[in-house]
């Protein structure tokens, strides 16, 4: 699997919080948070700018919860309301991988990335990114695509 070092540019993006998820109710939060997500923008009469994502934080030391961010990004910002705010995807120097497949498979990414943060003496920042560039619901399994991006922080001595 390819990986690149990449700066990225930030988005402003409409934005829902989750705490303290496993991997199950990440699914189900996603399932429910995305057509949310776009429903709210709609009303504002804004469209989506970018690839919805997902932002994971606070992760438990064996990986098997966090804390999420669902967000997709917009051209103008839009009011703050009951569990939506606005946001910003990630900004600067990341290491990105694109896993195309079943969203179940992604782990390989996330494998490529850590083995490169490690053979590379670089740092995450501890939050890790995917975006998802297709559709779901009219893109067949075999060929959704997921970007998975890690900020870095630093190069270590």
């Amino acid at each position: 699997m390819k990986v690149e070092i990449t700066n990225q540019i930030p988005q402003i993006a409409v934005a829902l919080k989750k705490a303290a998820l496993n991997m199950e109710q990440i699914v189900a939060a996603m399932e429910e948070g995305y057509p949310k997500l776009m429903s709210y923008i709609a009303q504002q009469g804004k469209e989506m700018a970018g690839a919805p994502y997902c932002a994971y934080s606070n992760g438990s030391e064996d990986y098997s919860q966090f804390d999420i961010e669902l967000g997709i990004p917009v051209n103008e910002p839009v009011p703050a309301q009951e569990e939506f705010f606005m946001s910003q995807t990630c900004a600067g120097k990341a290491i990105t991988a694109t896993h195309k497949g079943p969203y179940k498979d992604v782990e390989v990414a996330y494998v490529a990335l850590m083995d490169y943060l490690k053979e590379n003496s670089l740092e995450s920042t501890g939050v890790y990114y995917d975006y998802y560039p297709n559709n779901p619901a009219d893109t067949p399994e075999s060929e959704l695509l997921t970007q998975v991006v890690f900020p870095i922080l630093e190069v270590r001595s």
